[in-house]
């Protein structure tokens, strides 16, 4: 006969303290934050005048809405800074970061393995290729998840230049991330 009927006490074993912490981290998980990205001040889900409010310390030469959900601050060419930033929002909650950073294939080369080293093989991968006015432009992207982040690298190739920038974005209910 087990100890706990011999002395009167209920025979309930493990099992009730397994479940209980079970249902313990389970409310835990829930009330914690979801995972978001930072990049410097701007965070996911800041609202576009915070964005705007932030953007006056970096001391940009232009900010410029692009359409109705983007802002992209930016350095004129002949400023050595030489920055290129683009902000995406969904229902005025900042939900994409977009940095340009000097073009170069072996700068992507170099910033895919140390990507793929952290964060293991991409989740996603776009090739591109379409014509412009210009010519033929043809872009390689590679996402990659980090917690409820994504994690991206875009080298895009245009007749007479190229961009590189990395991204972060999160799921949000305008349009599928990544992209």
């Amino acid at each position: 006969m087990p100890r706990a009927q011999r002395h009167g006490q209920a025979a309930l074993g493990f099992g009730w303290l397994a479940a209980a912490i079970g249902v313990v981290m389970s409310m835990t998980t829930l009330a914690l934050p979801a995972h978001a990205w930072e990049v410097g001040e701007f965070k996911n889900g800041m609202s576009r005048a915070e964005v705007e409010q932030a953007l006056k310390t970096w001391n940009f030469d232009k900010t410029l809405p692009a359409g109705s959900d983007g802002l992209f601050a930016y350095d004129l060419p002949n400023n050595p800074a030489g920055r290129r930033f683009l902000f995406t929002f969904c229902n005025d909650k900042l939900v994409a970061f977009d940095q340009e950073i000097e073009p170069a294939f072996r700068h992507f080369v170099v910033i895919a393995s140390n990507y793929a080293n952290l964060y293991g093989n991409p989740l996603k991968v776009i090739p591109y290729t379409s014509v412009i006015a210009s010519g033929e432009k043809s872009l390689l992207a590679m996402f990659w998840r980090k917690g409820s982040d994504y994690i991206g690298l875009k080298y895009a190739l245009y007749p007479n230049s190229e961009q590189l920038s990395l991204t972060w974005q999160v799921n949000n209910n305008c349009w599928q991330a990544p992209r």
